[in-house]
């Protein structure tokens, strides 16, 4: 499922700068998807969604480390951002 690869691959950059939070968020998400059932898959859906409205959203994401911006790093989120929201739609 192209949703799950892609979830995937935003853990896999959110684990590697450190940003524990959101990386949890899409574990949760990850592990919800390879265990629900048709009818849960379109609740689902609206859940990962729902993560990229309003202040503090996913969208609102820039990484950091040491007080630098990463922008290799945030071009790769932004890319798999626009990815996953394309696929969900």
């Amino acid at each position: 499922m192209r949703v799950i690869s892609i979830i995937k691959q935003i853990i896999d950059l959110l684990v590697s700068v450190g940003e524990s939070n959101w990386a949890d968020t899409f574990t949760s998400f990850k592990l919800k998807l390879v265990n629900s059932d048709s009818e849960n898959l379109q609740i689902l859906r609206s859940d990962i969604l729902g993560i990229y409205g309003g202040m503090g959203s996913f969208n609102d994401l820039v990484l950091y480390s040491e007080g630098q911006v990463l922008i290799r790093e945030n071009q790769t989120l932004d890319k798999l951002r626009k990815e996953l929201f394309e696929v969900l739609n």
